[in-house]
């Protein structure tokens, strides 16, 4: 390990002294130290540590560092998010992962990382979980019961903490404390097998012993509950007969309700100043050896006052509203109980400059002469000159490679410059020269006196390697109707799901799906024609059922194949001219490219590099690119589009960058200027704020080829402005655009490349992308160190406008507010003046002069203001990381794109951020309404944006592909059914050959093996749509992970799912099994030539027949053969007579 390598014995007498007189109790000082330096020095002391720092970041990152550093076992203690407010539903993550800390720190560790506030909170005694361990005996129903008291819920899909299920003797949980959920298969009551999975059933690695922890960090006495009862009693009397003393008594009666219920609910963490089992210290966990390392005193000081202060301030402000009771201020320690438990005999302060300490004083002070490690990543020379300076020199150099791969390529590296380095992890304490390591070490150091250079990985590489995780499936676009819902049946038309009944006859045992139609008339589909069967998704809430029989609904599908028979007409024309186009086939990527790439400060996510791949594949080839970049707010999509930018450039063709606002434009135009500031890139902005002869001036040298890159508005779109040689046009936030705007630049020039970019797509994009009429990209992971927005749904008060940017002002930041009404937004913002008097307010609407809207939003951006009051402006794409409170009034009249996009501009940075989505008191809310703001907080996780974009398809409907009103047809039809209509119209999909099945072999999914009807009923229709051989996998592994080994009857499902595949290839009209009947009927004669049918009947490789009646027919012999053996016969006879690849060998 690392650690033995920077002993103090090995680094000098400074270091020596230091270790000696932290462990003698001299409480120290060290003056002139950085962060790298830091935490070495804590590393180096050999002793359990308590390390102090004044964010969850730092915090978090130091525990990362001594862990690297130490060799040895630590955690980051994170604070609870809110201890004051009465939350029944919030974000748990950070409460989660308190939980999980605290437990490992009452197992004992070697240092804990924290910061004050988490302190403050209020500690248990102990946290104790249940351990399983493979080959244990457990009884399940008690486990079960367990997990109920320990607070977790029991659900038919593991789809969150704290959750789990059990299905026959699989038992599947999401313990607090993994990030996958587990699954456990017993026999009897023996634990047999217990394996990670994700959440669509894709395994993991196997584990022999696991720990869940409760989903709280209390524990409620029984004894205690008349005591806790009192104290809510005594709380709502002392408000007395104030106004908000309905509200005291709501929280009052809603937390003794919950007791009596013996619910362990996070809810009751209201309570904890008054249960006796939270009287846990840091001090009791740490021991009396440990060390109290304060990483910057002033800072540290800074950090506790204001928390402190914005404790007291908010317990006032809560209490004034009914919110918070007279114990309420026992949910933080006192400073003087807290410094009383911090009061070690060893103490260290780590301090960048040399002032005075906040905690203790010290008796000794001292300081090293060390000195950072330069950042070498895009200076390889610089790095191999220092190592030569340094050798010359007699320092040791040690290098944290993070891994042997680069460590080796580094040490070759060194060789060809003629430097001689030692590869590999083990050596002697007391080293010299150059060692190439694949230790992990963020950042380096220098001690000039030790002579010793550590170069940490960062120090010489851009960014981290990937890491290798469990990979999710992407969800599937369309899902089975459940019951209760519409459906849309491809030949009966709209009707409505009313169960699955399951039918016996005398030769088989099937489920048949349920559905009424107009009278009443009922029809059972066989669940094996699942895929005939949708959800309906078409905008009418109630849409007219269908009359079950007749040719009603085959008229109206006819009148909707002839309309968009019309409406292609025009969009195959354009995509034939695409094909036939040869547009610019962009050049390969050089080593400006990477050095480009390289300059890329962050670490890129998975998905970021998978759509920079396709981009570059579509730009390098020959055909036109028309793809919509799909990804979260903050997920890094500009970054994307700027390179596809640079490549444009490189090859010698324009860009042109559209974004819907001024502001935008701005914010994207200094982006771009420090992306390309090193590469002599040309970049100019057009937009309505430049003068005229700056306009002018920009067009002029656009035309000639002087710049490389335009940024602007919908300005672009002027008849003006004219291109020398565009190559690539990049809109971003496009829903903010009418089509007729994005068609008109598409005329600038045919072969344009274009790639959109949107979190939300309008319903009309994103209909275009999953039919196939353009290519679709999305990016579903969030940049490392992002933190998920906190969401709350809540009526509208003064209590919490005033506690919410309170509190947000408090930490330094700023709160948006969207207030869309310009009549009125005046009055609100001197409202929000009166409630919180110390708050700098700034109004921006779209009916202002736009030079001030301009002004006043961008002073906002310079932190002159504390709340910016706007209408929907503040949706369009604006950048702020220091706003991270939002509050939208009304969020009930909004879109829920517009709802989402909103949320998106808080959250772009490390903090914890939060959304308020406000309805008046009181009000009754649409059921349209309703769903939005309940589709808002069901995808509240990163990485939703496609999913909201596709219940606003479900919502809104998808509109006419080539115009502005929605389409009614869509609405008669459906929306998945419209969709695979339109692509059979445009030659994309061939219309599937359907094959009458008479299979007598049971097959159905049973009750035992899927429990929850709506995963029956999907596990149906995925098993329905299987066409090749990778869906057989996909569903077979799928369905065996997350629920156990098939059962013969699930099985038997697959292949008739595959048998149906296949006979649709070879127009079989019917394929029939029974006890007597084992048969293929043909379409006609043709069909009988079909790949090699009558190869394989002539040429002994079957005891098949053929025989004629009204229709070809090919017999099978029947004699004493099990159904499913002749279905396996019926099988291989359809396979054998492939003579091209089916997909289904």
């Amino acid at each position: 390990m690392l650690d033995k390598y920077l002993q103090a014995e090995n680094l000098g007498e400074n270091f020596i002294t230091l270790k000696e007189n932290v462990r003698s109790g001299v409480p120290t000082a060290v003056f002139g130290v950085q962060s790298a330096e830091k935490y070495h020095l804590a590393a180096m002391l050999d002793l359990p540590i308590i390390y102090i720092a004044r964010d969850g970041l730092i915090a978090k990152n130091a525990a990362k560092e001594l862990r690297a550093l130490s060799g040895k076992n630590g955690v980051y203690l994170p604070a609870k998010d809110d201890v004051l407010l009465y939350n029944k539903a919030f974000n748990k993550d950070a409460y989660y992962e308190r939980i999980t800390a605290l437990y490992r720190l009452s197992k004992g560790v070697d240092f804990v990382t924290c910061t004050f506030e988490a302190l403050l909170q209020l500690m248990p005694d102990k946290i104790e979980g249940i351990e399983l361990k493979t080959g244990g005996v457990y009884d399940l129903p008690e486990l079960c019961a367990c997990l109920v008291r320990m607070g977790y819920t029991r659900v038919d899909e593991v789809d969150g903490k704290g959750r789990f299920s059990l299905r026959g003797d699989i038992l599947q949980v999401f313990s607090v404390n993994y990030d996958v959920p587990v699954r456990i298969d017993f026999f009897g009551d023996e634990i047999e097998k217990m394996v990670y999975f994700d959440a669509v059933g894709a395994v993991g690695g196997e584990t022999k012993k696991i720990t869940i922890l409760p989903t709280v960090d209390f524990a409620i006495d029984p004894a205690e509950k008349a005591m806790i009862k009192h104290a809510l009693k005594e709380g709502v009397r002392a408000f007395g007969t104030q106004i908000y003393a309905a509200r005291a008594r709501d929280i009052a009666s809603e937390l003794t309700e919950t007791l009596d219920n013996d619910v362990c609910d996070p809810s009751l963490s209201f309570v904890l100043p008054l249960l006796s089992c939270m009287k846990g210290s840091i001090r009791k966990f740490m021991g009396e050896d440990a060390v109290v390392v304060y990483d910057e005193c002033k800072m540290l000081r800074d950090s506790l006052d204001g928390a402190l202060k914005e404790f007291a301030d908010r317990r006032i402000s809560l209490a004034a509203n009914g919110e918070s009771f007279n114990f309420s201020a026992g949910q933080y320690k006192t400073p003087e109980a807290l410094f009383k438990e911090l009061d070690l005999p060893r103490k260290l302060a780590l301090q960048s400059l040399t002032s005075q300490i906040a905690f203790f004083n010290p008796l000794k002070t001292m300081r090293f002469n060390c000195t950072l490690v330069p950042r070498y990543a895009l200076k390889p020379d610089d790095f191999f000159e220092d190592v030569k300076s340094w050798k010359i020199t007699g320092y040791k150099v040690l290098v944290c490679c993070g891994n042997g791969e680069r460590a080796a390529r580094l040490h070759g590296y060194l060789e060809d410059k003629k430097i001689f380095s030692d590869l590999g992890d083990n050596f002697p304490a007391d080293f010299s020269g150059v060692k190439i390591t694949s230790f992990y070490l963020a950042n380096g150091f220098i001690y000039h006196d030790a002579k010793l250079a550590v170069i940490g990985t960062n120090d010489l590489y851009s960014r981290k390697e990937t890491q290798k995780k469990i990979k999710r499936k992407s969800g599937d676009v369309y899902y089975a109707p459940e019951v209760g819902d519409y459906c849309v049946h491809e030949k009966h038309g709209i009707g409505i799901v009313r169960g699955v009944e399951r039918i016996t006859t005398t030769d088989s045992t099937k489920d048949y799906v349920a559905i009424e139609y107009r009278g009443g008339d009922m029809l059972y589909v066989g669940v094996d024609r699942m895929d005939c069967l949708t959800k309906y998704m078409g905008g009418e809430e109630k849409p007219l059922l269908s009359k079950l029989g007749g040719q009603e609904f085959e008229k109206i599908k006819e009148r909707v194949k002839a309309s968009i028979a019309k409406l292609t007409i025009n969009l195959k024309q354009l995509y034939r001219n695409r094909r036939e186009t040869k547009g610019f086939a962009f050049l390969p990527d050089d080593g400006m490219m990477r050095e480009f790439e390289e300059a890329f400060p962050f670490e890129e996510t998975e998905d970021q590099l998978t759509s920079i791949e396709d981009i570059k594949k579509d730009m390098e080839s020959t055909r036109v690119m028309d793809r919509l970049l799909c990804g979260d707010v903050g997920y890094g999509k500009t970054e994307v589009a700027l390179r596809a930018a640079f490549k444009a450039i490189e090859s010698g063709k324009q860009v042109a960058f559209i974004a819907p606002t001024t502001i935008l434009v701005e914010q994207h135009y200094m982006n771009a200027l420090e992306r390309f500031k090193d590469f002599a890139v040309r970049i100019a902005v057009l937009d309505r704020f430049r003068t005229t002869s700056e306009q002018s001036k920009t067009l002029f040298d656009l035309e000639d080829g002087k710049i490389d890159m335009v940024i602007g508005t919908h300005r672009l779109f002027s008849k003006d402005v004219k291109f020398k040689d565009l190559g690539l046009l990049i809109l971003d936030e496009e829903q903010r655009f009418g089509v007729e705007h994005k068609e008109k630049l598409k005329l600038l020039k045919e072969n344009v490349d274009t790639l959109t970019l949107s979190a939300t797509p309008i319903p009309r994009t994103l209909h275009m992308s999953l039919t196939g009429i353009r290519d679709i990209s999305i990016i579903n992971t969030p940049p490392t160190q992002r933190i998920p927005v906190q969401i709350f749904v809540t009526e509208e008060t003064d209590a919490l406008i005033h506690d919410s940017i309170s509190k947000e002002l408090a930490r330094g930041g700023q709160a948006f507010i969207l207030y869309n009404s310009v009549e009125s937004i005046s009055a609100f913002a001197a409202r929000v003046r009166e409630l919180i008097p110390e708050a700098r307010v700034v109004i921006g609407h779209g009916q202002m002069q736009e030079r001030q809207l301009e002004e006043n939003v961008m002073a906002f951006y310079r932190g002159e203001y504390d709340v910016l009051v706007a209408t929907t402006i503040i949706e369009n794409g604006i950048d702020l990381p220091n706003a991270n409170t939002l509050i939208v009034i009304d969020a009930d009249k909004l879109g829920l794109s517009t709802l989402y996009q909103l949320k998106g501009r808080v959250g772009r940075s490390d903090r914890m951020a939060r959304a308020y989505f406000t309805y008046k008191e009181n009000k009754v809310i649409t059921d349209i309404a309703f769903k939005r703001l309940s589709a808002l907080t069901e995808f509240s996780e990163f990485g939703s944006g496609f999913k909201i974009a596709m219940r606003d398809l479900e919502i809104r409907g998808a509109g006419n592909v080539l115009g502005k009103e929605q389409h009614g047809h869509m609405e008669k039809i459906g929306y998945e059914l419209y969709t695979k209509l339109l692509k059979e119209q445009l030659g994309e999909v061939t219309k599937n050959f359907e094959t009458e099945l008479d299979i007598g072999v049971s097959a159905f999914i049973s009750e035992q093996y899927i429990a929850a009807e709506a995963m029956r009923m999907d596990a149906y229709k995925q098993i329905a749509e299987i066409a090749c051989k990778a869906d057989e996998d996909r569903v077979t592994e799928s369905l065996t992970a997350n629920y156990g080994a098939l059962p013969i009857e699930a099985y038997n499902l697959i292949k008739i799912a595959k048998l149906k595949a296949l006979c649709g290839r070879f127009e079989i009209i019917k394929a029939e099994l029974k006890k007597k009947v084992c048969r293929f009927i043909f379409k006609n004669l043709d069909s009988l030539s079909i790949g090699g049918i009558m190869d394989v009947l002539g040429g002994g490789k079957t005891s098949a027949k053929l025989a004629f009646g009204n229709n070809p027919e090919i017999l099978f012999a029947t004699d004493g053969k099990e159904p499913d053996v002749l279905l396996d016969e019926m099988t291989e006879f359809l396979l054998l007579s492939c003579m091209e690849n089916t997909g289904l060998e």
